[in-house]
């Protein structure tokens, strides 16, 4: 009886002491949608997410209170949405929409190619735009200009962050640099992100860090100044198509895709101070969102039929 007690105490203390280094996932919102979504968006720290169902139908949700309404867009094939103050659509056909909080037509822009990334600014003056020939073009919404372009050694462009007073831009490219400009357009840095390909860039809420991930199945932690490598991850042995990094830059989020089928398969958490990626206890097919919310990163996940869930994970 003796060493039975001391069994059960020795296994209630593991795991009250793996629980209180793991990760929790707790509810946030539930959600119904008038269609089954590809992919969603968070916005405002958590405050709305936009998702798109079929080709082009867009939809957003206050949270918590879940209200939804519809977004009036062109038709045509919604491949990307970036959040600011509005919204940010990219198309299959090269066309950038940007709304205003009204969901009216801002503005625009026809880049006649594939798009690889979108990004608009906090303030939703102005948007960042690649295409999977060229490196970014920045815009000023209001007037329709192209202000400034970065530059690669050869690719395109493939991500984009943009810092919330806009004096600092910074490019994930595709021939494994780093660049970050600063609201002009003049290079800061271009920095060897020491990854076979970068795939993804997410400034913290301060926008004095970012994390880089791609092809390697690493995750880098660089300082936004100097472009500096502060802290990089353990292998999670699958590239990684999407990283999402706490406000305080302390945890990152990773979307993890099979090497052959290009399959979600696995939702990787990295708390910077261990090197070890670990995998959040979620079915990664069911994710179709991440986001940065005012206490921890968010998940957004498929639920059921016609509904998604909100999560923090914390």
């Amino acid at each position: 009886m003796r060493k039975a007690k001391e069994v059960l105490a020795l296994a209630l203390w593991i795991i009250c002491t793996v629980g209180s280094y793991s990760q929790t996932i707790k509810p946030f919102a539930k959600l119904e949608t008038p269609g089954e979504l590809r992919f969603a968006v968070v916005c405002d720290g958590g405050q709305r997410v936009v998702g798109v169902a079929g080709e082009h139908d867009l939809y957003e949700w206050s949270l918590p209170s879940a209200r939804r309404r519809a977004v009036p867009a062109i038709d045509g094939h919604v491949t990307l949405a970036s959040c600011g103050k509005g919204l940010a659509i990219g198309y299959r056909s090269g066309t950038v929409l940007v709304l205003d909080d009204a969901e009216n037509e801002r503005r625009r822009i026809e880049m006649k190619s594939d798009l690889a990334a979108v990004a608009l600014s906090a303030d939703g003056d102005l948007v960042a735009v690649a295409t999977y020939n060229t490196p970014l073009d920045v815009w000023d919404v209001a007037s329709g200009k192209l202000l400034w372009s970065g530059s690669t050694d050869f690719g395109n462009t493939g991500a984009i962050g943009i810092a919330p007073d806009r004096n600092l831009i910074v490019a994930a490219d595709g021939d494994t640099h780093v660049r970050a400009y600063d609201g002009k357009g003049k290079l800061i840095y271009s920095s060897d992100s020491g990854l076979l390909e970068p795939f993804d860039v997410s400034l913290s809420a301060d926008a004095k860090e970012f994390a880089v991930a791609g092809a390697e199945g690493t995750i880098e932690l660089h300082d936004s100044a100097t472009g500096k490598v502060l802290k990089k991850s353990g292998n999670s042995g699958n590239p990684i198509f999407g990283v999402m990094t706490a406000a305080e830059g302390a945890k990152v989020l990773a979307l993890e895709l099979d090497v052959h089928s290009l399959e979600p398969a696995g939702i990787g958490y990295w708390e910077t101070s261990d090197p070890k990626i670990k995998n959040l206890a979620v079915e990664p097919k069911s994710v179709i969102g991440m986001g940065k919310g005012e206490t921890g990163l968010l998940l957004v996940r498929k639920e059921g039929p016609g509904r998604i869930i909100v999560e923090r994970v914390e």
